[in-house]
């Protein structure tokens, strides 16, 4: 394997430079937690402020359907549902562990399949958020090999309507990095539901043989709180290739969750 390169720590570098130390007094109540990727379920905001009012553990139920399955700019199924059951346990008002097991398949022409388990440590300081991930991904009828994924994040909440997030991962199936910054901007609709849209580029070292800078990517989603436990969230993504072997990706999908 060799060595990351300098263009993928820049990338990661990018999302953090312009960051400042800021005292928890500052913090503002909203945070943005995935639990297991961007490309899963970025909406998660409100099971994170239930779970901050229970102060204990809560449960989450997930089905998502999505018109094509690309991930790290890899499309990797036509079509596919996948379902996630996941836990919180807020250790403190400032630390918490998410864990959970997550099944996808092919509903296409294809019979792509991947088992999950992760599991994902976050610590709050102020407006900065800090994750530690593990992850075991099983693929079924994939180019993608079956190992490890283990993951690194820094997050920093600008105000109430942006944040940013640098993220650096190995997996050892690929046996190499990627590398990840975005900007994540939130706008309240009502009461009851609100937009995500997040902008980012990405950067990959030795990863299936892929080297620099990896794509571009972007996603707008609407989440509709139905009731204090069910929500539903519609979103639109796209994926611009940087990378002389990435393609062009434009694709929706549906998340269905429920909170208990």
């Amino acid at each position: 394997m060799k060595n990351l390169y300098t263009t993928p720590i820049a990338v990661f570098c990018a999302g953090i430079s312009s960051l400042t130390t800021v005292t928890a007094q500052d913090a503002l109540p909203r945070d943005i937690n995935e639990i297991l990727d961007d490309e899963l379920y970025a909406a998660s905001m409100r099971e994170k402020a239930i779970q901050e009012e229970k102060g204990g553990v809560g449960f989450e139920a997930l089905t998502s359907w999505r018109s094509e399955y690309v991930y790290r700019g890899f499309s990797l199924a036509s079509s596919s549902m996948e379902f996630q059951l996941a836990a919180q346990i807020a250790l403190s008002d400032t630390d918490s562990i998410d864990a959970g097991i997550y099944y996808g398949s092919e509903t296409g022409r294809g019979s792509f399949s991947e088992l999950t388990g992760f599991l994902d440590y976050s610590r709050v300081l102020g407006k900065f958020t800090y994750s530690g991930k593990l992850a075991y991904r099983e693929y079924g009828e994939s180019f993608f090999k079956s190992g490890m994924d283990l993951g690194l994040s820094v997050g920093y909440q600008i105000n109430e309507a942006f944040d940013v997030t640098g993220k650096v991962s190995y997996d050892s199936g690929a046996d190499g990095f990627y590398v990840e910054s975005k900007v994540s901007y939130y706008e309240e609709v009502n009461s009851d539901s609100y937009f995500v849209w997040d902008v980012g580029i990405s950067a990959v070292g030795d990863y299936y043989d892929r080297d620099g800078i990896h794509h571009a990517f972007s996603k707008i989603a609407y989440t509709y709180n139905i009731n204090d436990t069910v929500s539903v969230s519609p979103y639109v993504s796209g994926v611009l290739g940087i990378h002389e072997d990435v393609k062009n990706h434009l694709f929706g999908g549906v998340y269905f969750a429920v909170n208990f």
